[in-house]
């Protein structure tokens, strides 16, 4: 399977999947790969928070 991920700081990030699994399958990579950005950006919100509270 292949993952493209096209994105700059100035537009929207689009990410491609070429597969030659079942639709089902690929579907799955794809929910579990964003579930997995999704907690990084999570984690990294929370600390950044946490810390400008320490700040003050």
């Amino acid at each position: 399977m292949n993952i493209g991920i096209i994105g700059g700081s100035d537009g929207p990030t689009s990410i491609y999947i070429a597969s030659s699994h079942s639709w089902f399958e690929t579907a799955i990579i794809a929910i579990v790969f964003l579930a997995v950005i999704g907690l990084i950006v999570w984690l990294i919100r929370r600390n950044r928070k946490k810390r400008n509270q320490n700040q003050h």
